[in-house]
């Protein structure tokens, strides 16, 4: 009873019910695993939920409600809702979200392992939120950089960048030479950063010098432990890294936001 119903409905209806139905379960999927991430900030997470809930409701309502045949078809109108169908569906399966790279297995967490001489590196410095210093142990002299702190820690860093000169510095990034001021044995240590979504993703790090700092391939992931200077960039302090220690680091997956 329920296909005869459906085979004296309108085919586009059902066809665009369809497609609606198919992106609200997409949009709940990449909420459920947390793939949402690689397009838009998590601050969005509820508006993407609601989003979800209204294309899955919608798409149903349409197929149920469809109304009887049309001979008329303008076939064009189900492209806007194609366009982002395919862009939620298609990168989670063709890029998967661990991949090999230079052996090594790319990690979607950070392991914040800066362990360099068993002297307890190791430890997180948590957000001290009362004095604002997020990633900032002003009693350890100590500013350690994970995926949660990134952002606001390098905007707290560099807007005093006097205050910390010093401070040891232990962070995990991947070589940048795109900046062209940059000298000879200097690099940006950076990760991807989001404000909104995809469309916004630019690198945010910090500049480094190490005496064979040019023998570090581009894009290579490191893990480093420097001490915080400053130097004057266009008539301004700018932080400026000196770098004690590295080691070899795994990529990490996803970006860090505002």
């Amino acid at each position: 009873h329920m296909l005869s119903e459906l085979q004296n409905k309108d085919i586009l209806s059902i066809v665009k019910g369809s497609l609606y139905t198919a992106l609200g379960i997409s949009i709940l999927y990449l909420l459920i695993t947390g793939q949402y991430k690689f397009y838009v900030a998590p601050r969005y997470e509820l508006f993407l939920l609601l989003a979800g809930i209204a294309f899955l409701c919608g798409g149903i309502i349409s197929i149920l409600w469809s109304p009887t045949k049309q001979y008329k078809h303008n076939w064009r109108s189900i492209i806007p809702i194609i366009i982002p169908l395919v862009l939620l569906v298609v990168p989670p399966i063709l890029a998967p979200t661990t991949v090999q790279v230079a052996g090594n297995t790319a990690s979607t967490e950070d392991k914040n392992d800066f362990d360099f001489s068993q002297d307890d590196i190791g430890e997180v410095i948590t957000i001290n939120n009362a004095a604002k210093e997020p990633g900032i142990s002003k009693s350890k002299k100590e500013i350690v950089l994970n995926s949660d702190n990134y952002y606001r820690t390098i905007v707290a860093l560099g807007s005093n960048p006097d205050q910390y000169v010093g401070y040891k510095i232990y962070m995990t990034g991947y070589v940048n030479r795109d900046d062209n001021t940059l000298k000879a044995n200097e690099f940006t240590l950076s990760r991807m950063s989001m404000a909104c979504c995809i469309a916004d993703v630019a690198p945010i790090g910090l500049t480094m010098h190490k005496n064979d700092g040019d023998s570090f391939s581009n894009q290579k992931w490191v893990t480093v432990e420097g001490t915080v200077s400053t130097r004057d960039f266009h008539g301004r302090k700018q932080p400026y890294i000196e770098i004690n220690k590295t080691k070899d680091a795994q990529e990490i997956l996803g970006y860090v936001y505002p």
